[in-house]
């Protein structure tokens, strides 16, 4: 992954809110993976360092603050897909590392083949 700026990641997620693209959010935070399938941004808030995702959880869309603060960003392409990513086909990612140790990685899905 390359390292890009904080202006440069909050215009993919401007990209994402814009385009109501569907990502995928993969949080490792020690000691463990947490995964939401299904998340679309709904509002990008850089001033404050937030993020705001509807995010599916348990069936149902729930608003959620992704606090971005203190992060550094990494993009991707999707000619290398990463293991948390397997199996799915992807436009780009997305990562946010935290200084401890967290890390937040966005994956733009590919839209449908019909």
């Amino acid at each position: 992954m390359s390292r890009i700026s904080p202006e440069d990641a909050y215009l993919i997620f401007d990209k994402w809110r814009d385009e109501q693209s569907p990502l995928q959010l993969v949080m490792k935070r020690p000691p463990g993976l947490r995964a939401v399938n299904s998340a679309f941004v709904k509002s990008v808030l850089p001033h404050s360092h937030q993020v705001l995702i509807a995010a599916l959880v348990d069936g149902e869309y729930l608003n959620v603050a992704v606090n971005l603060e203190a992060a550094e960003y990494e993009y991707e392409d999707a000619s290398a897909v990463l293991p948390e990513f397997a199996g799915g086909k992807w436009v780009c990612f997305l990562a946010a590392n935290f200084p401890n140790g967290n890390r937040y990685v966005f994956g733009e899905r590919a839209a449908a083949q019909a």
